[in-house]
Order: C-alpha cells, then structure tokens, then sequence
C-alpha cells in the first residue's frame, strides 16, 4: 500500500473520533473529524474547542496550516487483529476473512460485516461473531482503562 493510501486509511480510521489540531500560527482546536480531503488537504471538525475553552460547532482547516495532528486515544476497533481472533476461534479458512484496512471492515463468508460500528448480518454465525465482537470490545476497553 502506498503511503498516501494509508495516510488516507488512517483518517478513514478517525472518522467521529476526537482528535487535537496544532496550527502552524500556534493555535490548538480538538474535536471529532468530520470529513477529510487530501487534494487540497483541509479537515473540518465538529464540537470544537480551541486553546482558550471557546466552542465551535464546525470548523474547517487549510492543511497548509496544521502542523500537527494527534490522536489521544487508540482506537477499539482494529480489522486486522479482529479478523485474526475471528479465524482462531471459529476454525475458518483465512480465505473466509476479508479485510479492508483502508475502510476499516472485516467481511466474513461474504455475509457478514463488521466494523467499528458493530455487526451486520443475521443467522447463528453472525451471532457467534457478534458475541466474539462484543468481548473483543470490552477485553479493548478494559486494556485502555475506558
């Protein structure tokens, strides 16, 4: 994968999660990323604070201005560590497992898909996946102290 592919999977990855702008002219806003492009590089934030507590409903920033951009927490989800758990406990074929890392989505048996947001699909193997999925998430919670 190329490096701006994965610069771009990154922020996909970040997509509603709070994150924390510096500025080139010193200025600091932390907020959820809302939305992203790459050519021009701008980010816009949601529920906004900057350095002195003001609060901003949305803002948008010239990439050419942000000097820094840093993620406090990591994130629950991971799609490649999932996917490895899915295999090992089920006794699938890692052919079974498809992972989108650049989306951030594990399918499985071309049926069921998941990803940060929970599980999509029915029937006894989505079930098995869902309860896989929610002690992954709380075993992540409890790592992070959340």
């Amino acid at each position: 994968m190329s490096s701006g592919r994965r610069i771009a999977s990154e922020l996909n990855n970040l997509i509603d999660k709070t994150i924390v702008i510096k500025t080139t002219n010193g200025k600091t806003y932390t907020g959820q990323l809302y939305a992203y492009e790459l050519s021009p590089f701008i980010i816009s934030l949601t529920n906004v604070k900057d350095e002195n507590n003001n609060t901003f409903y949305k803002l948008m920033i010239n990439g050419n201005i942000i000097s820094e951009i840093i993620i406090k927490n990591p994130p629950l989800f991971e799609p490649r560590e999932f996917a490895e758990l899915v295999e090992r406990s089920l006794n699938l074929r890692s052919a079974d497992i498809k992972v989108y890392e650049e989306t951030g989505i594990v399918t499985i048996l071309e049926r069921i898909k998941v990803s940060q947001n929970g599980v999509e699909g029915s029937g006894p193997m989505a079930q098995r996946i869902y309860d896989l999925y929610n002690d992954y998430i709380n075993k992540k919670k409890k790592e992070l102290g959340l």
